[in-house]
């Protein structure tokens, strides 16, 4: 075999292991659940995986536990501008509104409601890249989270 015969299918085979690694890395899919019906978000936020999608609830239907988030396909978020849209919104749906937590310089809220026995902690915080241009805001739910820092 020739130099060259062993250079195009040194190639071709290269070639194919590049194909063949591009199709199997793919985007890993978020995993999902039910959320909270009567927790509402802004229409520009979608499903997000950081933290991962948790939910307890119990046999009776009781609210036991539940975190999930969503990022902002706009980019950052203004935290004003948020707390006034979740009281009036998650007002509207039952919920107490009992204290926010902000720093708009920094880009973060951490608003707390109130609905019967329910807690609901909302915390708002840009994301962790490190690409200033990509950057984007975290609304991450909690449901009677077991401890509220």
């Amino acid at each position: 075999m020739s130099n060259m015969s062993k250079s195009l299918c040194w190639l071709t085979l290269c070639l194919l292991m590049l194909v063949a690694a591009c199709k199997t890395t793919n985007q890993p899919k978020i995993e999902w659940g039910e959320t909270y019906s009567d927790v509402v978000v802004p229409a520009d936020y979608t499903a997000y995986d950081t933290p991962p999608f948790k939910r307890q609830d119990g046999a009776d239907g009781k609210r036991i536990f539940g975190r999930y988030a969503y990022k902002n396909k706009l980019g950052l978020d203004n935290p004003k501008s948020l707390a006034k849209w979740l009281e009036k919104e998650l007002g509207a749906k039952g919920w107490e509104h009992q204290v926010d937590d902000m720093d708009a310089d920094a880009g973060t809220l951490t608003a707390r409601y109130k609905k019967g026995d329910d807690q609901l902690v909302l915390k708002l915080a840009p994301d962790q890249l490190l690409n200033k241009s990509d950057r984007f805001s975290v609304l991450t739910v909690e449901m009677n989270p077991p401890y509220d820092n």
